[in-house]
């Protein structure tokens, strides 16, 4: 709104703002030109960010971009992607059916739950009953994309600090993929109100892509302005404008009350009709807004009190009822309003300015006001209202045991976690367990919200509901489900060794009534007891005792072969043995139930990959994300994207490795949550150790150790410990990093204890090669105890058989073993790994075999293996070991070409992803659709892959490339 005086009407002018519109204005230009931009108008109340965006999406138009816009409202913090619908609907409303579903395609699918249309139908529902925050949110990106496809565009939120949760997080998820793509987002915000919501709104403005533009007040000439506006037949007293600018500190909209206050007194234009009115400041605005509706008939103040409690839009019919009017009565009351410029009528009844509606709603006494919103949620619901709206008015009106506010409530709940906001939906569920007067009512509504808990990452709370609804509920089945969920509570709280506690009274009486239940449940409590490495030694019998049939030979569910696949694997027991009981894991595990699916794949990916059946592993997580990226939740993504950013990287992809872990905390930064130990990393919050593990491990193989402290020191996690075996690759990771650092003591002191917790849970040496990296670190001060761990480690890997291990175990016993077996311990190596898919660890063998050839004077084998190691390494990415490479050949008199500029090797891991689906014969919008990437960045990508692979038709691409890795994209 325009400095306050759109907002009663007249004709407003745009004061002292030409700075601020040029850089708008060369916003709106640079997303023409295909440079996306975030721009922050920040600004106190009544300072003219309305009328200012205003001005720029009249300056977007007329430039031929187009521009969707929405605004946040006070009643509509609790709407699930209010905003986000807001800015899309009017624009598929007006799409003719063909149209819309050609936007609703592709990337842009899973927006059709929220907005309707589309394939919504055909894309089933998340894995596990879980949220659709993942998929809603990648879907909406996609739906911005395919609009900017078409014309550049501006996005327009003004109030965001009114906007739901779910909306601002789809906004910081638009904000940091905007680069590429022709879009302007401009959002507006009161930095002294960041609402109920206040971090993701800071997360949204606060970031490096973000330019902040801040709205400063009137001086005394544009107050002068106003005044001569609003009193243009009387001549101005000096002393009354410099009156009016002391006293409305040069807000625009306080001097339009100010001057609406005069004119309902009829006072003139004087110093002495200032002082009447007296001082103000914001808080005065009631003051002011009361005065003029002294002037009219108690149904205006009736209807405006109505207005403040449904919010903006409300519908002329519902107000008269909430208000107590007869249609005549009701007309009335709106003319006399909208004469004082309380009220304006635009797609339904809208206050001038959101501080008149804050001064009506503030004067309503705290009672009356919940009892007006009960009354609100029982008109909209019988005139048909959206769910959502209605469950935000009973969220402000009291308790009262009623049974019909119930259903409601979790309605809304279930609407709010298909559309992807599960936070919502505890809310709602929290509020219907105050409604319920009811014992029967409670153990479902306590599942339900313990549900949401867990899909909103809120696990703490999700185990106290889940442990409070399994102990009123009496159907067994139920209670099994309760039970399973509330097992992944605990751990993904780090309280795994709360599991048998909770759970073991149950699995009694289950044996009785329900022996598969019963035997799911054993697996449950034996799988959390396997994860936690702080377990008992005596507790960990249990975990071999269940799996005991599968070692047997036995028929089993899949939920005990893939338990009995990591125990094999974690006791050192060889690698093909553990392979079989996985993959009888792999043919059954769609016969588990559903909610138990997650942990069973989650356990079979962790023995595939360390087991290194790495090609099986590789297809099922690809499914697994792709499964993720059409209709799964965020659960279901982060597991299947951090275990194949594992994947990758102990294969050499780094590149691939990267983009995955990268993507896994992305959607783990979704649902903001608690971790464990006192730290505090994205939700979900267990994934993120690994994800930042496989980072950091990425950035010590390309020379960054700065990068990589600063992300452990970002992401909070450069302290953070839990006996969870998920973060001893996180302990590792960050033990590498201290040996790149130089810091060989704090190396050794952290892998000797991480070893030392890991005695009698985890043997083998394909989870962690701890003994080999301390006896590295030792090398230099203790050789007889590098030797001793080195070599206990070789007896481990040759044991388990599987190449990748094998070889680092041959290395590090070469490395740190008697100098006359170094180099046949490294051919061994070198020979083991070659025939593996570990090829960053065959290059790196090669590179320490040549060095050691060197050492000895055999410089031509040497120059051999080393050419070869720098190859390989170069191959995967690894810049560090490559440029060692190329300085051992230099030591060696060699002259070593030039690290790769042009070739396959040169390329990025997302130039290889656009490469390979072009190779595929995809075209560049299908591309652009299905890496929900711009139409521009795709044509860039394409234009470098050319170039470094000196080819001039995408005929030529497949003859270069060997596959393709399409990366993960939240």
């Amino acid at each position: 709104m325009p400095d306050g005086l759109d907002r009663v009407g007249a004709k407003p002018r745009l004061l002292e703002r030409e700075g601020e519109l040029r850089c708008l204005g060369a916003a709106i230009a640079g997303a023409k030109a295909g440079r996306g931009a975030v721009v922050a108008l920040e600004g106190s109340a009544g300072i003219g960010k309305t009328r200012l965006l205003r001005a720029a999406m009249e300056l977007a138009a007329e430039s031929g971009v187009a521009v969707v816009s929405a605004r946040g409202g006070q009643m509509e913090t609790e709407f699930a992607f209010g905003v986000a619908r807001q800015l899309f609907e009017p624009v598929l409303t007006g799409a003719d059916n063909g149209e819309r579903e050609l936007l609703l395609e592709g990337a842009a699918a899973p927006s059709a739950w929220l907005l309707g249309g589309g394939r919504a139908d055909r894309l089933g529902e998340p894995v596990g009953g879980g949220d659709r925050s993942f998929a809603t949110l990648h879907g909406l990106y996609g739906l911005t994309a395919k609009l900017a496809a078409r014309a550049p565009l501006m996005i327009v939120v003004d109030d965001a600090h009114w906007a739901d949760v779910p909306s601002l997080r789809f906004l910081g998820y638009l904000a940091r993929r905007v680069d590429g793509l022709p879009v302007l987002l401009t959002v507006a915000v009161r930095p002294e109100d960041p609402g109920a919501h206040g971090l993701l709104l800071t997360e949204l403005v606060a970031g490096p892509e973000v330019e902040i533009v801040r709205l400063g007040l009137f001086t005394l000439d544009a107050v002068r302005t106003l005044l001569q506006d609003a009193f243009a037949a009387v001549p101005l007293e000096l002393g009354f404008v410099r009156g009016c600018w002391t006293m409305t500190g040069g807000n625009p909209f306080l001097v339009t009350q100010l001057i609406g206050a005069l004119r309902a007194r009829g006072a003139q234009p004087t110093s002495a009709a200032v002082e009447q009115v007296g001082e103000m400041g914001l808080e005065t605005v009631s003051r002011w807004t009361n005065l003029r509706l002294a002037g009219l008939p108690p149904s205006a103040t009736a209807l405006a009190a109505a207005v403040a409690v449904l919010g903006d839009g409300a519908d002329v019919v519902l107000t008269a009822r909430l208000a107590g009017l007869d249609p005549p009565s009701c007309d009335e009351a709106v003319d006399g309003l909208v004469s004082i410029s309380i009220l304006r009528v635009a797609d339904g009844l809208a206050f001038t300015h959101p501080l008149v509606r804050w001064a009506i709603y503030a004067g309503l006494p705290p009672r009356r006001r919940a009892r007006e919103h009960r009354e609100a949620a029982r008109l909209l619901w019988h005139a048909g209202g959206a769910v959502e709206h209605v469950a935000s008015h009973l969220l402000a009106a009291a308790p009262a045991g009623d049974g019909e506010v119930v259903d409601i409530l979790i309605d809304a709940a279930r609407s709010a976690t298909r559309k992807g906001a599960p936070d919502l939906a505890v809310r709602y569920l929290k509020r219907a367990l105050a409604e319920s007067a009811h014992d029967t009512s409670r153990p479902e509504l306590l599942r339900e919200l313990g549900t949401a808990e867990q899909n909103a990452g809120q696990f703490e709370a999700a185990a106290e509901n889940l442990r409070r609804a399994l102990e009123c509920t009496d159907d067994m089945a139920t209670k099994i489900e309760i039970a399973y969920r509330l097992r992944t509570a605990l751990v993904w709280s780090d309280r795994a060794r709360e599991v048998a506690p909770a759970l073991d009274g149950l699995i009694a009486e289950a044996t009785e009534r329900d022996s598969e239940g019963a035997l799911l449940l054993e697996a449950a409590v034996a799988g959390a007891l396997q994860v936690d490495l702080s377990t008992p030694r005596g507790l960990r019998d249990r975990v071999r005792q269940v799996a005991s049939p599968a070692f047997a030979g036995e028929p089993v569910p899949p939920h005990i072969s893939s338990l009995a696949a990591v125990e094999a694997l974690f006791a050192n027991e060889p690698a093909a043995r553990v392979l079989r009981l996985a993959e009888e894991a792999v043919r059954s595990w769609y016969q588990a139930p559903e909610f138990a699916r997650g942990p069973i794949k989650a356990q079979l990916f962790v023995a595939l990959i360390l087991a290194e059946s790495h090609s099986l592993a590789r297809r099922l997580l690809d499914d697994e994300v792709e499964d993720a990226r059409r209709h799964g939740s965020a659960a279901q993504f982060l597991n299947a994207a951090v275990l194949r950013s594992t994947l990758f990287h102990r294969v050499g992809m780094l590149a691939e490795a990267e983009a995955d872990a990268r993507a896994a905390l992305e959607a783990a930064h979704l649902h903001p949550g608690t971790g464990p130990s006192g730290s505090r990393p994205p939700a979900h919050s267990l994934h993120a150790p690994m994800a930042v593990a496989v980072l950091v491990d990425t950035m010590i193989e390309r020379g960054k150790t700065g990068d990589a402290e600063r992300l452990l020191t970002e992401t909070g996690l450069a302290d953070a410990d839990s006996p969870l075996l998920l973060f001893s690759f996180l302990i590792d990771a960050r033990a590498r990093l201290r040996a790149a650092q130089g810091r060989t003591a704090e190396t050794t002191n952290e892998l000797l204890a991480l070893g030392a917790r890991m005695e009698g849970a985890v043997l083998t040496p394909a989870v962690v090669p701890w003994r080999s990296q301390a006896a590295l670190a030792l090398a230099g001060t203790d050789a007889d105890a590098a030797r001793r761990l080195a070599r206990e480690e070789l007896e481990l890997a040759r044991v388990f058989g599987a190449p990748g291990t094998l070889g680092v175990a041959l290395r590090a016993a070469a490395l740190t073993g008697a100098p006359d077996e170094r180099v046949d311990l490294l051919r061994e190596s070198v020979a083991v790994l070659e025939d593996s898919q570990a090829r960053l660890e065959w290059a790196r063998s090669l590179v320490e075999l040549g060095a050691s050839l060197r050492r000895r004077g055999r410089r031509s084998e040497a120059r051999t293996a080393l050419e070869s190691g720098m190859d390989g390494a170069w191959s995967c990415g690894a810049t560090a070991l490559a440029q060692r490479a190329s300085e051992e050949l230099r030591a060696g008199g060699a002259r070593p070409r030039r690290l790769a500029l042009t070739g396959v090797d040169a390329l990025t891991g997302a130039e290889r992803g656009v490469a390979g689906l072009a190779a595929q014969g995809l075209t560049n919008r299908q591309i652009a659709e299905a890496l929900v990437i711009s139409l521009h960045t795709v044509e860039t990508h394409l234009r470098h892959v050319f170039h470094k692979l000196d080819i001039t038709s995408r005929k030529q691409l497949a003859e270069h490339l060997d596959g393709s890795h399409e990366p993960a994209s939240p």
